[in-house]
């Protein structure tokens, strides 16, 4: 994979760590907060993007599909299992 395959795949994590960490985990707070699913979504882009090989859309090496698909669900199992649900108080004191 050369360098414009690395910087691709990522990108492809950071924006996907976000979007998925910011909006589809649904009621539960992701370990870590944002960094956290910064560090997911890049993991899960550079895997996707090196492991699967040569199929579909490549850029310089890098498998651009499966690192949008792998970043976005390695971030969304990290949120969902290792997340906490939030909870909201009630405002009451006993």
């Amino acid at each position: 994979m050369g360098v414009l395959g690395w910087v691709a795949a990522i990108v492809a994590g950071l924006i996907l760590g976000w979007a998925v960490g910011r909006y589809a985990i649904g009621g539960r707070q992701f370990p870590g907060n944002l960094p956290g699913s910064l560090v997911a979504g890049v993991i899960g882009g550079v895997l996707g993007a090196w492991i699967p090989g040569n199929w579909g859309w490549t850029l310089d090496g890098a498998n651009v599909i499966a690192a949008v698909l792998a970043s976005a669900v390695l971030t969304w199992l990290v949120g969902y299992f290792g997340g906490k649900e939030e909870r909201k108080s009630t405002g009451s004191s006993s």
